[in-house]
Order: C-alpha cells, then structure tokens, then sequence
C-alpha cells in the first residue's frame, strides 16, 4: 500500500458503564485490550508508518511501548475521546497521508479486516473510512491530513463519527461479513452462576 498511515490505539477511556477498567480486565482468558494488539502484531510490518498507543493506563502503555509503539498518556481521560484524539493528532509529523484510529475494546476485530479497511480506503480516493455493519457505522476509521483540522475541534466524548456525518460522501465503507467485529465490550460480562 503507498500510502503512509500512522494507526493510533484508543485506550484511555475511563469504562464508567463497565464499572471497572474494562481493557486490564480478563476477557475469555487475556485482557481485553490484547486482543486488537496480537492481530495488529500478525499483519504486515510494513502497514503502518508508525504505531502510537493513547491510555492513561501504565500497565498498557509500558506493555505497547516494549512492543514498539510510541506512546502517549491521557492523565486528562475525564474530557472524553475527543481528548485522546486530539493528543495522537499533536504527535503526527506532516508526513502521513492518513490517521487510523482503532478502539482496545473490540475483542472480535480480526486484523485481516483492518487491513482490508485500510487497503480499500486507500483505493477509493475517499478522504474518510470505516468499518461497517448493514448500515452501522463502527470502528475502526480511517482519515485522511485534510481532516485533521476538524478532529482538532471535536470535544467531550464525541469521536471522528461526528465528522464522517458532516461529509457523509467523502467515506469509503468496509461491510463486514460478522457483525459481532464492531461489537466492544461495555459492561461487565455476567458471572457465571
């Protein structure tokens, strides 16, 4: 793919519906946040252009930073995702062509539908990507540099959803076949009786 793509790991969210850290917390036998990491791990070295991870959590950010992310903590994670957002888009260097922004509580994501996002995404000539579901739009998304301006004016816990409704015609759409892929984890599974 020609295109220079910096994917940016959304793990800061304070899981307030979860009642707990949902990312930390053990989820069919490995913390949840794992699940996206080890599929990103098989893809292609060369997919992305640089890999930059977003928590307020030490745990996740010491674990990714010996994995090869850069890493960015979100000591401020109560203003939402806008927030974490906007600290990935202060680390971009001029250079890439597009951001990809993927959420640590989508279990079900398989690697090989990033890559088929991404892959599409950059055929398309859309300024915008993402994932989608008979007609639900999910995570992840992709956006080109001209829209890094309108990702800067996002606040609370609003996320680039906002401006793919603002130019719906400007986004390339990835149908799954699974729509369990865009399901993340929002409340704490019920304890086995």
């Amino acid at each position: 793919m020609e295109k220079k793509i910096v994917l940016v790991l959304l793990a800061a969210g304070d899981s307030r519906r979860f009642h707990g850290n949902k990312l930390l917390t053990e989820f069919k036998g490995k913390p949840m946040y794992r699940y996206l990491i080890d599929e990103i791990a098989a893809l292609p070295e060369d997919l992305f252009a640089r890999k930059i991870a977003v928590s307020q959590y030490p745990e996740i950010l010491q674990q990714l930073a010996e994995e090869g992310y850069e890493t960015v903590e979100n000591s401020e994670s109560v203003l939402g995702v806008s927030h974490s957002i906007q600290l990935a888009l202060k680390q971009m260097d001029g250079t890439e062509d597009g951001v990809c922004f993927a959420v640590c509580d989508q279990p079900f994501l398989k690697g090989e539908t990033l890559r088929a996002l991404l892959e599409g995404w950059s055929a398309s000539d859309k300024g915008m990507g993402c994932v989608s579901f008979q007609g639900q739009d999910g995570n992840p998304t992709v956006f080109a540099r001209k829209y890094e301006p309108a990702l800067f004016l996002l606040s609370g816990d609003v996320g680039g959803k906002k401006v793919m409704r603002q130019f719906p015609d400007d986004v390339f759409r990835l149908e799954v076949a699974d729509g369990h892929e865009l399901e993340d984890i929002d409340e704490r599974p019920e304890d086995p009786a």
